[in-house]
């Protein structure tokens, strides 16, 4: 039983992510971290290796440029691996993409979470559904 188990524990480790360089790994974090972009290719490699402020990082950029459907599928996935910042930027892209119900929906999310960012988010779109903002 126990060779089994082991087996097991030895795919699992294969089964997910590359392991990131740690550079990247670093300009990653702090593009993350400061909001500010980094090549497109290095946010894609960070993505593809499992990386989920990779994957955030990535989604922004590809919004960023209008590649919309992309963009939903990288944040979907940062979202699904439990980043918080990518249901506010998801928020945000819906919000853009004109549907706030959308938008509120994943901002609501975030904030119940505990996120900052979406807290005020959700008080400005309410704001603005109500005509006190623009």
């Amino acid at each position: 039983m126990r060779g089994l188990w082991a087996r097991w524990r030895g795919r699992r480790g294969k089964r997910g992510a590359r392991r990131l360089d740690p550079g990247l790994r670093a300009r990653v974090r702090a593009a993350y971290a400061e909001g500010r972009p980094i090549p497109e290719e290095l946010a894609r490699q960070a993505a593809l290796a499992g990386d989920r402020e990779g994957m955030t990082v990535y989604g922004i950029g590809l919004g960023n440029r209008g590649a919309y459907p992309e963009a939903l599928h990288w944040l979907g996935k940062a979202v699904d691996a439990g980043d918080l910042t990518a249901l506010v930027v998801l928020g945000t892209l819906h919000l853009d993409l004109g549907d706030p119900a959308e938008a509120e929906r994943h901002f609501r999310k975030a904030a119940d979470r505990g996120h900052p960012g979406a807290r005020i988010a959700l008080r400005e779109l309410r704001a603005r559904r109500n005509g006190a903002g623009h």
